[in-house]
């Protein structure tokens, strides 16, 4: 069930995080041009190097560019429910964060058919892929919510079929 509490702080921190990736992806393209060499920004460990992704997450191709698009907006629908149907500000925040980001993938995608890609992390000739503040709303979003389930969410007693209390 929606909570109506929810849709304010939610719609907030959705605009926040989508302006932060688009504002970055806008700075970043005006600045830098793809196949120019990185960025330094801490040493070869964090770099900033332009690049335009027409696949999936880390660049896995999943098939043709409507799926992209059909996965996204499902997906989106679903975030969007599960958000405003939590009773904790805090799982509220966190689905904000995770869904602002997948919107500004999704804007990327109508806008210019890829996504733009910029933040270069790794130590020498080992990197990671190269992402965005979206995918990095996405992520880190999606680690809070795993800790939160496996080490902060208080676990209520069920009953057993028996009719016994379990933990």
């Amino acid at each position: 069930m929606i909570q109506k509490k929810n849709i304010s702080i939610f719609l907030i921190l959705v605009v926040i995080a989508l302006l932060i990736d688009q504002v970055s992806k806008l700075l970043i393209v005006s600045y830098l041009t793809p196949f120019e060499p990185p960025l330094n920004i801490v040493g070869s460990l964090l770099r900033f190097k332009l690049t335009y992704n027409p696949y999936g997450v880390f660049s896995i191709s999943f098939g043709p560019n409507i799926l992209y698009y059909i996965f996204s907006i499902i997906g989106l629908f679903i975030l969007t429910y599960i958000a405003l149907a939590f009773k904790d500000k805090i799982g509220v925040i966190i689905f904000s964060f995770i869904v602002g980001g997948a919107i500004g993938n999704i804007i990327d995608r109508i806008r210019l058919d890829y996504v733009i890609d910029f933040i270069d992390m790794g130590i020498g000739s080992l990197r990671w892929f190269t992402y965005n503040l979206a995918d990095a709303f996405i992520t880190v979003g999606a680690i809070f919510l795993l800790v939160r389930e496996l080490f902060f969410k208080k676990h209520e007693k069920t009953e057993t079929p028996g009719g016994d209390k379990a933990d």
